[in-house]
């Protein structure tokens, strides 16, 4: 109801709409149906009212037809919190050796990412999985590749700050140093004032935290021309190969929107109103090995925290938004290019023939019922390949309301 015009509304109760809602006109007076819209309009403000209410003040910037995001209760969002999260975010000093801040494996230039199969941490550690995209984090209701219990933006900011296994920015037990730091830069005493008013310990590993989730709770990503087009802003906003590429992408032979659909092309989602999150982890038969696990024993997904063999290999399906630019895929960065991403599940899963993780990911017995085999031909490829370089957002990788402050 909240998209249509009184008109529209007065039109539904005079005509019905086709094929599923009757028509009211034999029932319904012209005053009758005036007084349902005067009705329906009292019913939108209430609703607008209410959600502000609980809301908050802050003022959204999101494309149109995108939902609000979730907010946790202990972390309203603020306008100020959000500031000071965008300098902690792009600063070094959170770092041990002040080498690396939030900002060097999620680059605004490539869609947040970093171009590396796989996380590098300030001392060198190598991370078994890649950096995800932090475009649309706001609609994840988890926040890692496979790990359910990490639920609030503000608890997974403590794992490259504090984490050991593996290192990233290596602060471990150097929480007092950390605030020290911070307390050293000038610009940071009126960011924290205002983002905390009247906090006794405003640089506390909390507050830290819950600005950093503000920040990239804003990081939100609407305007591809896949969005112009099917928002009817544009009809040649994508080409005609493009739009095959969508017959493609969402028909029941290729399944890629079983896992891949909804406003942020993930079947994992949360948001404002939603009556709960959809969490789903899928193993997509990127391995198979032998033995125990059919997968590499850290990287062997959600049965790392659940533990039950069925868990194996199961991951979270990323969002496909600015997908073309967040190159190599998979959760190890396994898969160089879209087109090789395309073969793998063209094939039902991944062969490997040779060395220590040979086998046929097709057989993997925890494989996806989605992921099965089917054929394209080259151009039904290139189509779909098409269809996925819509979803580049361009504009995120400019605005610089996400753009380094320093």
């Amino acid at each position: 109801m909240e998209s249509m015009r009184d008109g529209e509304v007065y039109w539904v109760t005079t005509h019905g709409i086709p094929g599923s809602m009757p028509s009211f006109h034999g029932s319904l007076d012209d005053e009758q149906r005036w007084q349902l819209v005067q009705y329906v309009r009292e019913l939108r403000r209430i609703q607008r009212l209410d959600e502000k209410r609980r809301l908050g003040p802050y003022e959204w910037d999101l494309p149109p037809g995108f939902p609000y995001p979730r907010v946790p209760e202990d972390n309203p969002m603020t306008a100020a919190k959000v500031e000071l999260g965008r300098h902690l975010f792009y600063d070094k000093r959170l770092s041990a050796n002040q080498t690396q801040s939030c900002a060097s494996c999620h680059k605004q230039e490539r869609a947040f990412t970093d171009g590396k199969a796989r996380g590098e941490g300030s001392t060198g550690e190598i991370h078994p999985r890649g950096p995800m995209s932090i475009v649309n984090v706001a609609y994840n209701p988890v926040l890692t590749w496979a790990n359910p219990n990490v639920r609030k933006l503000s608890d997974q900011a403590l794992v490259p700050l504090f984490g050991e296994d593996p290192v990233e920015l290596g602060m471990s037990g150097q929480e007092a140093k950390l605030a020290a730091r911070l307390k050293a830069e000038p610009r940071y005493g009126p960011l924290f004032s205002e983002a905390f008013p009247g906090d006794a310990d405003p640089y506390s590993v909390g507050n830290l935290t819950r600005a950093i989730a503000s920040f990239e709770r804003i990081i939100i990503s609407g305007d591809a021309p896949y969005d112009r087009f099917r928002r009817g802003d544009d009809p040649n906003a994508i080409s005609a190969s493009a739009k095959r590429g969508e017959a493609l992408f969402f028909s029941e032979e290729l399944e890629c929107f079983h896992c891949h659909g909804g406003v942020n092309f993930s079947s994992t989602v949360d948001y404002f109103d939603k009556a709960f999150p959809e969490i789903e982890f899928h193993n997509t038969g990127l391995y198979n090995l032998p033995g125990e696990l059919s997968y590499p024993k850290q990287n062997a997904g959600l049965f790392l925290f659940t533990e039950d063999p069925h868990d194996v290999g199961k991951f979270k399906p990323p969002t496909l938004r600015n997908i073309a630019l967040t190159a190599p895929y998979m959760h190890d960065g396994s898969i160089a290019t879209l087109a090789e991403v395309i073969e793998h599940y063209a094939a039902g899963g991944r062969t490997i023939a040779h060395g220590e993780r040979a086998g046929v990911g097709a057989d993997n017995p925890n494989k996806s019922e989605f992921v099965k085999s089917f054929q394209l031909t080259e151009q039904q490829k290139a189509d779909l390949i098409a269809f996925l370089e819509a979803l580049t957002d361009t504009t995120v990788l400019t605005d610089p309301r996400f753009s380094d402050p320093w």
